[in-house]
């Protein structure tokens, strides 16, 4: 497209991010994501939250059906620990799976094959009870159900950042942490009648409707240019979908941007200049930069491992946090560590979930207003001291338990505006476009892999250590507190390229890439 006479680069790019809208097409995308990925992660999370006693009753039937005598305490905590943590560890096998699935089959292909495999996994779940004594069914039906969430937690970050105008990038990535919330909402809200010996199955049910209607919205939606331009090199195609995306006429300077960055990540314009408008070269693999330094470095495979490592770090400090494992145990909390009723745990409980919702709404409208740094930095202080809130009223026992349910409520409530929904899509900020969809996958499993070993670990050692078991959480939120402060770099409204150029500067590296 011709530019106009008197308009220069920059006025033209202020232009067009004044002019940025949200098309129908990037919300039905941005819904469809976030319902076959933060609301399916949100719903497997809390969905054993409120019938924990009834289902380890089951197990300890089961157990006594099969062996003539009761399984021991430590055992039983163990299971429940296993089951759990049959989340994140599913979770790693599905981030792997991805990266392949997302090449060979494409974005949508694999988000409905993903999507598809919830149905069988929270059915088996279900089916564990009238299936007694098959416990295991608990097991299977969670694998699987996790599994799939890994395959779309990958696909759902690429996608949009593929397809997402990098004016509203952040807003439309951090509606995944409210329909992650309403996923807990909802398993919470169906808990409450259903925490029963007779009805706690009910619970994983519910959740196949929202899937039906997910991959409804999927076959509606364009795949991914990026992908198009991969697979069938069809520029004409790939120009189609982004402008659908975009909003905008095909002749768009955005498009036209955001075309180039396409072809240069897959290496189109290799024939025309050696360092195109809008691309970066690098004679590494990302899993070279990444894991590889002594081979690769050179001054930009250093600052793009730099930046990697920094989104690492921000998702495994989300983890230390405690928010998402103390989310998932929050009856548990309530009921056997603070001596609140079961029933006023579960509808505390619940109140906390029903509280969540309109502040997952804060990052989606503010988040490329005051930056993801401000939010990260922030929540990470406010969880320090929630945290050691709960540590001193849990220790005085009784008397103070509804200081032990202020400070998790505010310890969710904070994590839900700020790290918690920033680091869904930071680490996929701070790489180049065709380093993403690895990049993204290996990022995704260190923080799948924190999440094993801290969630693991809670349940037993809260149930002979009571609110010691915090300082799990407490010592290291307070050293990334620190990190976060002087390592994570402002990625609002930026470019990838723009990010790496101010990393490089505050670092005094001699390098530049082309804006």
């Amino acid at each position: 497209m011709r530019r106009p006479p008197g308009l220069s680069i920059s006025n033209e790019s202020i232009i067009s991010k004044a002019q940025v809208m949200p098309s129908l097409s990037i919300h039905i995308l941005s819904i469809a994501l976030c319902l076959s990925s933060g609301f399916q992660q949100g719903y497997i999370a809390s969905v054993l939250n409120q019938p924990y006693a009834q289902i380890e009753q089951f197990i300890n039937s089961s157990w006594i059906e099969r062996t003539g005598h009761p399984i021991s305490d430590s055992t039983l905590h163990l299971l429940w620990s296993l089951l759990n943590v049959c989340f994140p560890i599913a979770t790693i096998f599905g981030q792997f799976l991805a990266g392949w699935m997302c090449s060979q089959f494409g974005r949508k292909y694999t988000a409905l094959i993903a999507s598809f495999l919830y149905i069988p996994g929270a059915l088996l779940c279900a089916a564990a009870k009238w299936c007694f004594p098959a416990f295991e069914l608990l097991f299977v039906g969670r694998i699987i159900w996790s599994l799939a969430n890994g395959v779309n937690t990958v696909n759902a970050t690429v996608w949009i950042v593929e397809c997402a105008p990098p004016q509203i990038r952040g807003r439309m990535a951090a509606m995944q942490e409210f329909f992650m919330a309403l996923g807990s909402l909802l398993t919470q809200a169906v808990g409450v009648p259903f925490s029963t010996d007779e009805l706690w199955p009910y619970n994983f049910l519910p959740n196949c409707a929202v899937v039906i209607i997910s991959m409804a919205m999927f076959s509606w939606v364009a795949e991914s240019p990026q992908f198009i331009m991969e697979k069938y090199n069809d520029v004409d195609r790939a120009r189609k979908a982004l402008a659908q995306y975009h909003g905008v006429s095909e002749d768009d300077p955005s498009v036209e941007s955001e075309m180039r960055i396409c072809e240069q990540s897959i290496g189109k314009n290799k024939e025309k200049k050696k360092t195109p408008a809008g691309g970066i070269e690098t004679s590494h693999t990302g899993m070279e930069i990444m894991f590889m330094p002594w081979r690769a470095k050179d001054q930009t495979s250093r600052l793009i491992r730099y930046c990697a490592w920094v989104g690492v770090m921000v998702k495994i400090a989300y983890v230390f946090t405690g928010a998402r494992s103390l989310r998932g145990y929050s009856t548990f909390i309530l009921y056997t560590l603070s001596n609140f009723t079961y029933s006023q745990a579960t509808w505390l409980s619940f109140a906390t979930g029903l509280l969540r919702l309109p502040f997952t709404l804060v990052p989606v409208f503010l988040v490329d207003r005051l930056g993801r740094r401000p939010l990260i930095i922030v929540s990470m202080l406010v969880s320090f001291v929630s945290i050691l809130v709960m540590i001193v009223a849990i220790d005085i026992n009784g008397e103070w338990k509804y200081a032990t349910f202020i400070g998790l409520t505010v310890l969710l409530l904070v994590n839900t505006c700020g790290i918690g929904s920033v680091s869904r899509f930071y680490a996929a900020e701070l790489v180049p476009r065709n380093l993403l969809l690895s990049s993204v996958s290996t990022l995704t499993m260190f923080e799948a892999l924190t999440k094993i070993g801290v969630e693991f670990a809670f349940y037993p050692t809260a149930n002979v250590i009571g609110a010691q078991s915090l300082l799990l959480f407490l010592v290291p939120t307070g050293i990334f507190t620190v990190m976060c402060y002087l390592m994570c770099p402002e990625t609002s409204r930026m470019t990838v390229n723009e990010v790496l150029n101010n990393v490089a500067a505050k670092k005094k590296m001699d390098v530049v890439f082309p804006m």
